[in-house]
């Protein structure tokens, strides 16, 4: 299982994987709409909310805990996109080649754009991602997975709205 997506469908399923990671984290508030036809960096398109660009009304604490707030939720959909790919579409287990590709990479952007530890970051990379790991093993998850890829894939971009209609169901298991 590589990084880079394989076709089409593995995109689907990652974007879908993505969706459910701000789902569950609770910021689809952030999310303005996906699309499989954007370039593999820009699948997802946020609301300005998401951006900070600093605020002299905030204390530094805040707006440092604003930054990893948000720091957290773009780590959890880079490992939702890859566990959903894995386990949902492909049904294979995560290589440790590859998980540790993704965490140097969450390391580098974490000390970059917060300037966390790499320590700090592990944990937050691994609890974030054996929650995730549950998650996206669940056969309900599974289930909704499947049905948002593939209307995801007929109607290759959807608003927030249509995000969070198609994966209310998350909300009940």
């Amino acid at each position: 299982m590589k990084l880079q997506y394989i076709d089409e469908n593995d995109k689907c399923y990652g974007i879908t994987g993505m969706a459910i990671g701000m789902v569950i984290w609770d910021a689809e508030n952030v999310l303005s709409s996906i699309s499989v036809d954007a370039p593999a960096d820009e699948v997802v398109e946020f609301t300005p909310d998401f951006y900070f660009s600093g605020n002299p009304g905030l204390s530094a604490k805040v707006a440092w805990n604003h930054i990893v707030q948000h720091f957290q939720v773009s780590m959890g959909m880079l490992i939702g996109n890859l566990l959903c790919r894995s386990y949902v579409l492909h049904k294979q287990q995560v290589d440790d080649a590859t998980r540790n590709e993704l965490f140097h990479y969450l390391d580098e952007e974490g000390k970059e754009v917060c300037s966390l530890e790499s320590d700090e970051i592990e944990r937050l990379f691994n609890k974030s991602y054996n929650y995730l790991y549950k998650v996206f093993n669940h056969t309900g998850v599974q289930s909704v997975a499947h049905d948002f890829a593939r209307d995801l894939k007929a109607q290759r971009r959807m608003s927030r709205g249509e995000v969070i209609e198609h994966l209310r169901a998350l909300r009940m298991l």
